[in-house]
């Protein structure tokens, strides 16, 4: 039986055309006949060293709590891979999440997963590897990655976030190190906080430290440059058009606030296909990866629009422009933007950045 389970999945991993990896630990431990203590703790015996192995213990119910508490908001579309003792997927549902997705490999374990979630209608089992998502369209607001014996997870994880996360999504794994500054453990991403969980853990095959430190990326996804060619190009002070019938074009001096009108002669404009695009208030459509002018510490300056949040004050035509909402287009759908290649100019009366390093 466990044989046939690992079998599936690696047939599953090959139709996809990603390399699956294997070890001899992932094929002991899924032909090993688990252990689960009392408390819950799950054992197994490894046939090679004859040693006593630790897949999960009661001891981090903290550190999956904080987990959970870190990455999940009612509502959410989660992923869960691993569900071991089912800790993270208690804590998980504690914060009413939309959907609840959890893959789980380990035939022992599967029954348990099945039984756990038998009258939670949120919940979606997988029983199969996280990595057979791939060919779902489905993203996911949290990934929160606990998987045991799992080669593919540092070969793979990346390009599989890259993939399912949604904009903003909050990503959290086992941290393994015990540190924070191991560039591996945090699959050399930038800007990974960290949450410190005071624990007590007995000794044991896989951690002993009295700290453990919860890593989290919140994932941008980067969209490209670009407003869609029919937006609102303001071409003075009093008049807009789209882009095909602009003439010219307004800009700013941001240092002094000075307007003047640039005639489109001359004035490169560069195009391309992008997915995923954000709509600002309600009525500007812009690429993530744009940058834009804000007011931060009370000063002007550019970031990033998949960097602001509501309430950011944006630099518009005729003075401060609240930001209000928000909203990011997940599907698929593919639109043609475009960028002015000048260094600021104004579209729907907002002003954006522009040239070589919008």
């Amino acid at each position: 039986m466990a044989a046939a389970v690992v079998v599936e999945v690696v047939n599953k991993i090959k139709n996809m055309n990603i390399p699956y990896r294997t070890s001899g630990t992932q094929e002991n431990y899924h032909a090993a006949d688990l252990t689960f203590r009392e408390n819950g703790d799950i054992v197994w015996t490894n046939p090679v060293t004859n040693e006593i192995w630790e897949v999960m213990m009661d001891w981090e119910i903290p550190i999956m709590q904080k987990a959970a508490e870190v990455c999940v908001e009612a509502g959410d579309d989660v992923l869960e891979c691993g569900f071991g003792m089912g800790i993270l997927s208690d804590a998980i549902q504690a914060r009413n999440p939309g959907t609840h997705t959890i893959c789980e490999t380990h035939p022992q374990i599967i029954p348990k997963l099945k039984a756990w979630a038998k009258d939670k209608p949120n919940v979606i089992v997988i029983e199969d590897k996280w990595l057979s998502l791939l060919n779902e369209r489905k993203g996911y607001d949290a990934i929160l990655m606990d998987t045991y014996a799992d080669p593919d997870l540092h070969p793979h994880f990346r390009y599989f976030v890259k993939q399912k996360a949604k904009d903003g999504a909050k990503i959290t794994w086992w941290n393994f190190s015990g540190g924070t500054t191991d560039e591996y453990m945090r699959f050399y991403w930038d800007d990974v906080v960290f949450h410190d969980v005071a624990i007590s853990p007995p000794e044991n095959q896989y951690y002993n430290r009295k700290v453990y430190h919860v890593p989290v990326k919140i994932y941008n996804r980067e969209t490209g440059f670009g407003v869609l060619s029919n937006s609102n190009f303001n071409t003075s002070e009093t008049e807009a058009k789209n882009l095909e019938e602009a003439r010219s074009f307004l800009i700013c001096d941001i240092s002094n606030g000075t307007k003047s009108v640039k005639d489109v002669d001359g004035v490169e404009r560069l195009a391309m296909y992008c997915e995923g695009l954000y709509t600002l208030n309600e009525s500007l459509v812009i690429a993530g990866s744009h940058s834009i002018y804000v007011k931060r510490n009370n000063q002007w300056t550019t970031v990033k629009v998949n960097e602001l949040v509501v309430g950011d004050k944006l630099y518009g035509k005729d003075g401060e422009v609240e930001l209000t909402s928000k909203t990011f287009d997940s599907s698929e759908t593919t639109r043609q933007i475009y960028k002015v290649m000048l260094n600021n100019y104004f579209v729907n009366d907002i002003l954006l950045k522009g040239g070589s390093d919008a």
